[in-house]
């Protein structure tokens, strides 16, 4: 299996927590511009380094690809359909905004393939979508996913939880919310405080006080899902049974994908070896690269490897292949071992085949992953 996912850089306005590959654009673009280039890069990927294996996943991501024009998605997907194996079921999904998409346009989407949306809700209290940088309110977002769930049947939202001066009190109130939202994914993620970021300044400067490490913002999350009949299926995701995202856990299972668009990453197994693509992060500079496209290969270690399929793998409920190692790397980083003691410690548990974090685990994700790369 493998996957391809689209970056569209450009956004409304940056939020005060990203450190995304975006910016904000107040200029007209030149679509056919960048759909030409993006098809440049994508044919580029067919002669060079795709071997035909089954796609089963796109996913157009950003920035803000809502705000594509229908046309530019039609014929991506055109071109993915064309060149390369794409499966008959396979996922395709494109992340909105509320209030970047009418309902017209939403149409226009699941016309030219569409089946999944991921809606970036993030909060459903307008203090604190102001905080974040949102450009929508609380309304806006219920009313962006009531509107997608007459059109499409898979529908996935983002919120942020842990943000500055939330109380469990209020998550908890929060949380009955969104899990009665008409969905079947939904994807929690920490608020991470990012070097560079407005959050970071604003906290810095004492306009907001500092992120908590309470982790009852989790558990509370994780029972909340229970009890809504969303499942658990990695770290930070949930859904419905059979809503499990096809991309993510091609991720997860640290299956080959291609990105096209700028600070773009690819990874795919060519010649037995792992191989990573970076793209170009500026724009302007990403243009002139993708005219006279050169791929710049890098080869990855079987150290590199190794931690990389830790870091993916050991998220999700299926856990981390550890028959997919060496010998030689078992030994170098003492595996069995580390293992031994994270299972009577109750942070994984182990069959033999695959390492999977316990609930109590999950919390401590980090350390985990730490500990088991540490040589």
């Amino acid at each position: 299996m493998s996957s391809i996912y689209i970056h569209w850089p450009f956004c409304l306005s940056k939020c005060h927590y990203c450190d995304f590959n975006s910016v904000a654009c107040d200029k007209a673009i030149d679509f056919e511009l960048w759909l030409g280039l993006y098809t440049k890069v994508l044919l580029k990927f067919c002669a060079d380094v795709y071997s035909g294996e089954k796609i089963t996943s796109v996913y157009f991501g950003g920035g803000t690809p809502s705000l594509l024009p229908a046309f530019f998605v039609e014929k991506i997907l055109q071109n993915i359909s064309s060149n390369f194996n794409l499966s008959h079921d396979a996922e395709i999904t494109i992340e909105i905004n509320p209030k970047t998409l009418e309902e017209n346009k939403a149409k226009e989407f699941f016309s030219c393939g569409i089946n999944r949306v991921s809606v970036g809700v993030q909060s459903l209290k307008d203090s604190d979508l102001k905080m974040l940088g949102r450009r929508h309110s609380a309304a806006d977002a219920v009313e962006c996913v009531a509107m997608l769930s007459g059109i499409f049947s898979n529908v996935s939202i983002d919120i942020i939880y842990n943000r500055p001066a939330q109380k469990t009190c209020e998550w908890g109130v929060e949380l009955r919310e969104i899990f009665q939202l008409p969905i079947q994914h939904i994807s929690l993620y920490e608020l991470i405080v990012e070097d560079g970021t407005r959050i970071q300044k604003m906290i810095h400067d004492g306009d907001l006080p500092d992120v908590s490490t309470d982790e009852s913002f989790m558990n509370m999350a994780i029972d909340t899902a229970q009890s809504f009949g969303f499942l658990q299926y990695e770290v930070s995701n949930f859904a419905l049974d059979g809503f499990e995202s096809k991309h993510n856990l091609s991720y997860w299972e640290y299956d080959d994908y291609y990105a096209v668009g700028p600070g773009s990453h690819s990874r795919f197994f060519s010649n037995n070896q792992k191989i990573a693509v970076m793209q170009i992060s500026n724009n302007h500079d990403w243009l002139s690269w993708a005219e006279n496209i050169n791929f710049e290969k890098e080869v990855l270690s079987e150290d590199d490897v190794f931690k990389e399929m830790l870091i993916m793998g050991i998220r999700s409920k299926y856990g981390f292949n550890f028959m997919k190692i060496s010998d030689i790397i078992k030994s170098k980083y003492n595996l069995h071992v580390k293992i031994e003691k994270l299972i009577k410690s109750s942070y994984v548990s182990f069959d033999g085949n695959r390492i999977v974090l316990t609930r109590f685990g999950m919390l401590r994700l980090n350390l985990v992953v730490e500990y088991l790369m540490n040589e």
